[in-house]
C-alpha cells in the first residue's frame, strides 16, 4: 500500500512551496488509495513554536488536505498506527537507531569540538569534517574518558545513485559528503537521521518533495542501505519561483497559505493553482480542475523538471472561476463572514435574501472581498457618490431630475415588486420619454448605489425593496435640486 507524508518544520507558516509538496504527495496517496501522512519535524526546539504547528494544520485543513496519520490538533485527536507524529517525542527511538549504527561500525564517536572544525572548509566555502576522529582506536576512545562527543555516520566509498521518478538517474559521488554529525552531543538527532529512522518506521514508500533536497538524498540513502530498510521510491519536483523569477521568498505577502484566505481567495483554485506549479494535464491547455479532478488526473510522470513562476493574475482568473463554479448557498457561507468582518449586520436579512446577494454579485467576484464593494450599500445608505460618475451621469440635473420623477412615479405603482416588472417600468419609461436605456438606468444606479458598476440593476433594485428604491430616488432628486440652487 502506498504511504506518502509532508514532513514540515514548525518554524514558520505554511509557506506555498510546503502547501505544493504536501498537495502532491495527498494527491498520489488520493489517486492510489494509499495513506498521507502528517509528520512534525519539531527536533529545533529553539526554532519551534506552537502557533506555527497551528498555523500549519490551519492552513492545511483550509486547503483541504487532510491526513490519515498525524498528530492531534484541534479537536482532532492523534491518529494512526507509527505515532507518535512528532519527532520530539520519539528522541529515544533516534538515540537507539544511532547506537546501533556505532554498535555495527557505521558511526563513530567524534570528540572534536565545535571551534576546532571552523577553519575546515570546502571548495565552496562549506565547514567540512576532515575525519580527524574516524580511525580512533579502541583504547583512544577510552582515554577520552567522559569527553563530549557527537554520533558521526562513516560515509561509504564509492557512489549513490537516485532513480528519481522525475529528476531521471542521478549519480553522487560519495567523496563529495563528509561523515555527517547524526546524533549531538546532548543526544538530540539531527534531521537527517530522524527523518530516514521515521520513514521507516512509518512503513514510507514514496517520498515526493521540493528539489532542493536531492542533494541531502545520497545522504538518507546511505542511511536506508546502512539499515538494511527498504528504500522508498524518491520524486523531486521544482520549486516555487516568485513573479521575477527567484525562489518565493517567506518575507513576500502570499508566501504563507493563508495570505490568499484573507485576501478572500477560495482554497479550491489556491490548489488547482499550486497543482499547476509544476503538473499538466494531459488534456492540452486545460487549467480548470476541480479537487476530485486533480484526484483522478494526477500522475507523478506529469511532473516537469523545470521550475513554475507565480503569477498572480492567472491566479486571480482562477479564482473566478471557482467562485463561479459554487452554488449559490455555498457561496453565501463563504460571503457571510467577511460581510461581518467589514460591519454588516447580515442577522437582518433571511437567508433567501443572502442567497439572492450571492447569486446576483456571483459574476462579478474575482475574489470573495470583493463583495463588500459589490454590497456595502445594501447594508449602509448611500453618503455621497462617485465624483466621476456623478460629472459624466449627472452632467444635466434638470434633465436627470426630469427622468427620477418619472421613474419614481412609475416604479410606486408597482404591486410585484421583481425583476420583471423592474425592467418594463424602465423600458415603458425610456419610451415615454424618448431616451436610451442606458440613460435612465445608469445614472439610477448611481442613485441607488452611490457607484457607475456593481451586480444586475434589476437584481439589486429588487434586491433593495420598494421602500429603500424610492427613498434613495428622492435623495437623489433632492440633492441634484440642491445642487441646481448653487449654481
Amino acid at each position: 500500500m502506498i504511504r506518502t507524508r509532508i514532513a514540515p518544520s514548525p518554524s514558520g507558516f505554511l509557506h506555498i512551496g510546503t502547501a505544493k509538496t504536501a498537495l502532491y504527495n495527498w494527491l498520489f496517496a488520493r489517486k492510489n488509495n494509499g495513506t498521507f501522512i502528517l509528520r512534525l519535524e519539531d527536533t529545533d526546539a529553539e526554532r519551534t513554536d506552537e502557533q506555527f504547528v497551528q498555523g500549519m494544520c490551519e492552513g492545511f485543513k483550509w486547503l483541504g488536505i487532510d491526513w490519515d496519520e498525524g498528530p492531534p490538533f484541534g479537536d482532532v485527536s492523534e491518529k494512526g498506527n507509527y505515532g507518535p507524529y512528532r519527532q520530539s517525542q520519539r528522541k529515544e527511538l533516534y538515540q537507539k537507531i544511532a547506537y546501533q549504527l556505532l554498535e555495527k561500525g557505521k558511526a563513530y564517536k567524534c570528540f572534536c569540538s565545535k571551534e576546532s572544525l571552523e577553519s575546515y572548509k570546502d571548495e565552496a566555502g562549506n565547514l567540512y569534517y576532515p575525519g580527524f576522529c574516524r580511525n580512533l582506536t579502541p583504547e583512544q576512545i577510552r582515554e577520552k574518558g567522559d569527553a563530549p562527543y557527537v554520533l558521526r555516520f562513516r560515509v561509504p566509498e564509492g557512489e549513490t545513485v537516485i532513480e528519481d521518478l522525475i529528476q531521471g538517474t542521478v549519480r553522487f559521488n560519495n567523496s563529495q559528503y563528509d561523515d555527517f554529525v547524526i546524533l549531538r552531543a546532548n543526544g538530540d538527532p539531527v534531521f537527517h537521521l530522524a527523518v530516514v529512522v521515521d520513514d521507516i518506521y512509518m512503513k514510507i514508500t514514496h517520498i515526493i518533495r521540493g528539489d532542493d533536497h536531492l542533494t541531502n538524498t545520497p545522504r538518507h540513502v546511505m542511511l536506508f542501505n546502512a539499515l538494511n530498510a527498504p528504500l522508498p521510491k524518491h520524486a523531486h519536483h521544482p520549486l516555487v519561483l516568485d513573479e521575477q523569477g527567484r525562489k518565493y521568498s517567506k518575507r513576500l505577502h502570499g508566501a504563507n497559505v493563508l495570505d490568499w484566505r484573507d485576501d478572500g481567495y477560495v482554497p479550491e483554485a489556491i490548489v488547482n493553482y499550486v497543482a499547476l506549479l509544476g503538473w499538466t494535464s494531459e488534456e492540452e491547455n486545460r487549467e480548470f480542475f476541480t479537487l476530485p479532478e486533480l484526484i483522478q488526473y494526477f500522475s507523478i510522470e506529469r511532473i516537469g523538471k523545470s521550475p513554475a513562476r507565480f503569477d498572480r493574475r492567472k491566479l486571480e482568473w482562477l479564482n473566478g472561476l471557482h467562485i463561479r463554479h459554487l452554488s449559490p448557498e455555498d457561496l453565501r457561507n463563504r460571503l457571510i463572514p467577511i460581510l461581518e468582518k467589514n460591519g454588516f449586520d447580515t442577522s437582518t436579512k433571511s437567508k433567501e435574501w443572502l442567497t439572492k446577494l450571492a447569486h446576483i454579485c456571483q459574476e462579478k467576484l474575482p475574489t470573495l472581498n470583493r463583495i463588500v464593494f459589490l454590497s456595502d450599500f445594501f447594508f449602509n445608505e448611500v453618503e455621497a457618490y462617485e465624483p466621476e460618475a456623478e460629472a459624466k451621469l449627472w452632467k444635466s440635473p434638470q434633465q436627470i431630475i426630469v427622468y427620477f420623477e418619472k421613474i419614481q412615479d412609475k416604479l410606486s405603482q408597482i404591486e410585484l415588486w421583481e425583476h420583471d416588472s423592474l425592467k418594463k417600468a424602465y423600458e415603458e419609461c425610456c419610451a415615454e420619454l424618448n431616451v436610451k436605456f442606458g440613460a435612465l438606468v445608469n445614472p439610477s444606479r448611481l442613485a441607488l448605489t452611490g457607484k457607475s458598476v456593481g451586480p444586475g440593476f434589476f437584481e439589486l433594485t429588487e434586491l433593495l425593496g420598494k421602500e429603500v428604491t424610492l427613498n434613495r430616488l428622492n435623495r437623489a432628486i433632492e440633492y441634484l435640486k440642491a445642487k441646481e440652487a448653487k449654481s
